[in-house]
């Protein structure tokens, strides 16, 4: 069994060591101000220096824990680096994990791992054990020593801690799932590409006698309490797909008087009717913001079938010709386009395949900050996007996606409309604005998408 955990009251010392069937490991004390984060093999009392953990971060990567709030496991791997140096990257990165499998088979562990909290998937590390195997993807179910050795740590342990051999539902924090899976579902990840380990747990469990269940049966999978969105707009009870139907916009109610000199309008002062988005009415909003986005579809029609066919509204649609169409009945609909802000925000949908149409388009780009200038005056809201928390100012898509998740892409590269397309408005409006590492708060753990170069 594993030691106490090793900790004194001025430093803590996280010691990894190599896991034997008898351990007799002796607690070690360092007055440093930065203590050796140690692979340690305690056959040889050999030891290799992978990091260094100083007393002042320490507490922010581990913490003491009850042995009764465990009640997961999380799976990793170490990207195809090799554990050496995963190790370094981590520690350097303020994380660390409970166990390392390498390609041997060879199990490493820090002491204590019950009794220890650290820092891999945060929401989810105050009960999980984290477990991460050398290699990429799948390639350790080629590996039968390695494979062999993960299995029987996960088959351990899951009996030690009373875990349920399934990854039915993350929420219940209950159970042996991948990063991915915890990813998609909390957030606070430096990127969402799959960790390709789904079919690695799925012979984990297979082998040990578990029940795997594929993500689109994830417990409430389509549910909206996830980060990375699985869309179902239209369904019935059980899921079955079924005809859309909307309670507003074109075709179904009158056409709107348009009030904002920035919006197209027919010789009659309402808005033109093919240019109108069915949508359902889904209240009104507090007017405190403005949120941009691009359409991804070089179309404006084109656009307004996607967004129907989604259940998605926007407020505002900017065409290519510079061009802007009020989409929904009253300007303070609410519209459904970015989690987070829909209940305070305008959203402004630019028509245009990536950021470099965008910004190669003058014509439209002076509209949409007409547009954005005429709302900010009417509605008292401030010219810049330093905080997005407030829900007080002129926001991308991006921002709201990194804060709040809520969407079926997220990625750590993505922006959307392009931050350099936010500064060419912001500017031509007269505002400030701020790169993102200078948004609030933006190295801070409140986020969707950490800003980290590393992460388990």
């Amino acid at each position: 069994m594993l030691k106490a955990s090793l900790f004194n009251k001025r430093f803590l010392l996280l010691r990894v060591f190599l896991v034997l069937s008898t351990l007799g490991c002796s607690s070690q004390h360092n007055s440093n101000d930065e203590v050796p984060l140690l692979l340690a093999s305690e056959s040889t009392e050999s030891s290799l220096v992978v990091g260094q953990l100083s007393a002042k971060n320490s507490t922010a990567i581990l913490k003491t824990r009850w042995k009764f709030r465990v009640s997961g496991i999380l799976l990793h791997h170490t990207r195809g680096l090799s554990l050496e140096e995963y190790m370094h990257q981590a520690s350097s990165g303020g994380w660390m994990v409970h166990y390392a499998v390498d390609k041997d088979g060879k199990v490493y562990a820090v002491e204590d791992p019950g009794g220890t909290e650290l820092k891999a998937a945060p929401i989810l590390d105050p009960y999980m054990l984290h477990i991460v195997w050398e290699g990429n993807k799948e390639e350790i179910l080629k590996r039968p020593v390695q494979r062999k050795s993960l299995v029987q740590l996960v088959g351990n342990l899951s009996n030690q801690f009373k875990i349920p051999f399934t990854n039915y539902d993350i929420a219940s924090k209950a159970g042996i799932f991948t990063h991915t899976q915890a990813k998609k579902k909390y957030g606070r990840f430096v990127d969402t590409s799959d960790c390709g380990m789904e079919n690695v747990l799925k012979a984990i469990l297979e082998d040990l006698s578990g029940k795997y269940y594929p993500e689109l049966e994830w417990k409430n999978r389509f549910g909206p309490d996830w980060v990375l969105r699985k869309e179902r707009p239209f369904s019935g009870p059980k899921g079955e797909e079924i005809e859309p139907t909307y309670d507003r916009g074109r075709g179904t109610t009158k056409t709107s008087k348009i009030d904002l000199e920035s919006i197209e309008k027919t010789p009659d002062g309402v808005q033109p009717e093919d240019r109108r988005l069915k949508y359902n009415y889904r209240g009104v909003i507090s007017a405190d913001c403005i949120v941009l986005h691009f359409t991804a579809i070089p179309d404006y029609f084109h656009t307004m079938k996607v967004l129907e066919k989604r259940n998605l509204s926007a407020t505002f649609l900017a065409d290519k010709d510079g061009k802007v169409y009020q989409l929904l009945d009253h300007p303070l609909h609410m519209a459904a386009a970015a989690t987070g802000t829909n209940r305070n925000c305008f959203q402004v949908e630019i028509v245009g395949k990536d950021t470099e149409m965008l910004l190669s388009n003058q014509k439209q780009a002076e509209g949409v900050a007409k547009l954005v200038k005429e709302l900010s005056l009417k509605y008292e809201i401030p010219l810049n996007n330093q905080k997005i928390e407030s829900l007080n100012g002129i926001y991308s898509h991006t921002q709201a996606k990194k804060k709040w998740g809520g969407s079926i892409f997220l990625d750590g590269k993505d922006f959307d409309p392009g931050e350099p397309y936010m500064k060419k408005i912001i500017e031509l409006v007269s505002g400030t604005f701020y790169e993102e590492q200078d948004w609030y708060d933006r190295l801070g753990p409140d986020w969707i998408l950490l800003f980290s170069e590393f992460q388990p």
